[in-house]
């Protein structure tokens, strides 16, 4: 087992994954899973992903635990995350397949380990920098907020990696979808396939997931809403939701 702090903790994540995480700052959540699972392996050999903002790691080991591509650049500005990852890639097995990148969206360019993309996801801050109540760890404000970049810089980061025809796979809120699309095809992503994510039935919408393509003709595709919970008691996980925590997939009817 590699070093662990003390501050640190380590979670099994599922039958592959075993995760070092800060005990005041990123976790694990179901927004991690939700977009390692809307990942399509696009056909073809030799598949090459990046994943922006990515903290300890989670989703590229997820992606990369069911070869949805040969090998991840995974980028990370801040170092404690960044250090942390270094050791979950070790810790899984995964040297070689992930490479760890210290950096800041804003300022990557499209060389980027050989740059040329399959695709590009990413799970960004999504609160503007002065909203709601700041945390006392800067490590969460920079997580959650746009502190060191907004959409427009992750849509532009992915804009700048992607292949043309490549994808671009986005877990957002839906309070900012406006802001999500703008930024999308002012960076040249058309929008492809959109999900909502609802606790229950009778909730609000609490997630978006939005996969993109790059230089993509116009239409999109809004899929049946997903439900986390059933009705009854909101503990009770639904078929699909199951399916999806138990294939790192989603059902048929969620793809475009």
């Amino acid at each position: 087992m590699t070093d662990i702090y003390p501050d640190e903790r380590v979670d099994r994540i599922n039958e592959h994954i075993t995760l070092i995480q800060a005990r005041d700052g990123l976790t694990f959540t179901t927004d991690a899973y939700l977009l390692s699972a809307y990942i399509k392996r696009p056909a073809g050999v030799n598949i090459r992903a990046a994943e922006l903002g990515a903290g300890t790691g989670v989703v590229s080991l997820l992606a990369a635990s069911r070869g949805k591509a040969d090998f991840f650049a995974s980028v990370e500005v801040q170092e404690r995350f960044f250090d942390i990852m270094k050791r979950n890639i070790a810790h899984n097995g995964f040297d070689g397949v992930i490479e760890p990148v210290l950096a800041d969206v804003r300022s990557i360019n499209g060389s980027l380990c050989g740059g040329g993309f399959d695709y590009v996801f990413s799970n960004p801050p999504y609160m503007t920098a002065d909203s709601g109540i700041l945390s006392e760890s800067g490590a969460m404000n920079i997580a959650r907020r746009e502190i060191l970049g907004g959409i427009d810089d992750f849509c532009g980061a992915a804009a700048r990696l992607c292949r043309q025809g490549g994808m671009f796979y986005v877990v957002y809120r839906p309070e900012r979808i406006a802001d999500l699309m703008v930024s999308l095809r002012r960076s040249g992503f058309e929008p492809k396939t959109l999900t909502l994510l609802y606790p229950t039935p009778s909730g609000r919408p609490s997630l978006v997931l939005c996969a993109a393509r790059r230089g993509g003709g116009a239409g999109l595709t809004v899929t049946p809403p997903l439900f986390a919970y059933k009705e009854e008691n909101g503990r009770e996980e639904t078929e699909n939701f199951k399916y999806i925590y138990e294939n790192d997939d989603f059902p048929q009817e969620y793809r475009q």
